[in-house]
């Protein structure tokens, strides 16, 4: 079926116009907001050499751990460069972290951990440890044979390797000198041009040769995890949240080959965007959702939606009616408490997962994706969108320590009353930074 938009739509956004020309918050606030994500981005700075508690950087780069409280004692690769794009870290420590990262990957030979247990060659690790060692696998700290295998999988997560290219990208944007971009980076096994090495990351995550979309395979022998906030859920088939971070890495690969000067590189980029997008609809849309997989996990997708949507990975007539599905699940509560998303609609569980459901990741509520669904639900109803923001501020400021921080728990659930992981960063600072990166807040 060709993707229209029909009269009644465009009428609809006619009527929606004068509503959208609304800031989505007042200037009260916008400060606010800023203030808790940029003191909570703070508190989670571990500069190299310094300590917190019995927990030391001896690396010689400065670092953002996931969470002031130091729940997660390592440095993670998702959660650092979630705090990227709002002007919270310097180019200078993305610097660092890229640097750090490089100097992990493996290659260019598989690493045979163990028995079922696989490292592909240029694999970006999942956290890497104050001792600069990496792990490969969500689970625990180990650096040897020890870590992966069941339940966290044959091979590591696929999100961290776009998540790499993300960081590098950000580098740029800040900086607009493709000076480290053009350099050799030491890795565990030699140097190598930080172009040519985020070429080699773009590739290791397994896709399907016709739409380009990330892929995984069977659950009891492979296991791969999509995407790290769903490490404890297992999926199989094709992939959206990882093809959706695919889409974005190839867009910003197109414009760093782009600005080094190098056409036919960047046109293989955006060729691969235009695949991965043009087969997201036909093959994870169903009941005006984004579904999460096409095989284990094949369910509806909350946080896939929403951030296919502001991503940009997908638009038109899609990117609407997955805004007018998202904002009837923020109406009736289904999806949205308090501003903040659980994965999954009503009180739908994981196919497979490690947590019980109403927990963690198996039905708590989030406000990590809480920037991604304002961003998509706006584009139906601005009027939705600005209450939802203003919800996740009262969340905020209902939920407040002593100091005068929120909680900015990682997850909760309000209807059982459980929490876990006071001052989680990208509880704040990624809604904050997706927001101005959509161009919803200045």
């Amino acid at each position: 079926m060709r993707n229209s938009i029909s009269r009644r739509d465009l009428l609809a956004a006619a009527l929606a116009a004068p509503a959208a020309a609304q800031p989505l918050l007042s200037a009260e606030d916008l400060r606010f907001f800023h203030e808790c994500a940029r003191r909570i981005v703070d508190s989670a700075a571990l500069p190299a050499g310094a300590a917190s508690g019995k927990y030391r950087n001896t690396t010689p780069y400065d670092l953002h751990v996931p969470g002031g409280n130091m729940g997660y004692p390592a440095f993670w690769v998702r959660d650092s460069v979630m705090m990227l794009g709002a002007g919270f870290i310097s180019a200078r420590e993305i610097e660092g972290w890229i640097r750090l990262m490089a100097s992990t990957v493996r290659g260019p030979d598989d690493w045979q951990v163990r028995p079922g247990v696989v490292v592909p060659a240029y694999a970006i690790p999942d956290h890497i440890n104050f001792d600069g060692r990496p792990t490969f696998y969500p689970g625990n700290y180990e650096t040897g044979e020890k870590q992966g295998g069941k339940p966290f999988g044959k091979y590591p997560p696929l999100d961290d390797h776009f998540y790499f290219i993300t960081a590098v990208w950000h580098h740029w944007k800040l900086t607009r000198s493709l000076a480290l971009f053009r350099s050799a980076v030491k890795t565990s096994f030699n140097e190598l041009s930080l172009a040519e090495l985020c070429e080699r990351v773009y590739r290791v995550a397994p896709a399907d040769p016709e739409t380009g979309l990330s892929t995984a395979g069977d659950i009891e022998t492979e296991n791969a995890k999509d995407f790290g906030f769903c490490d404890g859920v297992s999926k199989s088939g094709k992939l959206l949240f990882t093809s959706v971070l695919k889409f974005v890495a190839a867009r910003q690969l197109a414009g760093l080959f782009a600005a080094a000067g190098e056409p036919a590189r960047a046109q293989g980029y955006r060729d691969d965007m235009r695949r991965i997008s043009r087969a997201i609809p036909p093959t994870f849309l169903r009941g005006g959702w984004l579904h999460s997989a096409t095989g284990v996990g094949n369910q509806p997708d909350v946080w896939g939606s929403a951030f296919a949507v502001w991503s940009g990975a997908v638009g038109g007539s899609t990117a609407l009616q997955l805004s007018r599905t998202l904002a009837r699940a923020y109406r009736d509560k289904s999806a949205v408490r308090e501003g903040c998303v659980r994965q999954l609609p009503g009180s739908q569980g994981w196919e497979v997962a490690i947590s019980k459901v109403g927990e963690y990741q198996n039905g708590g509520y989030w406000g990590t994706p809480t920037g991604w669904y304002i961003a998509a639900l706006h584009r139906a109803d601005p009027a939705s969108a600005r209450a939802m923001a203003r919800d996740f501020l009262a969340f905020l400021r209902n939920h407040r320590r002593p100091d005068g921080l929120p909680e900015a728990w990682e997850w909760f659930n309000p209807d059982t009353g459980r929490n876990a992981n006071p001052l989680y960063v990208a509880t704040v600072a990624l809604p904050y930074a997706s927001l101005k990166e959509a161009g919803l807040i200045p």
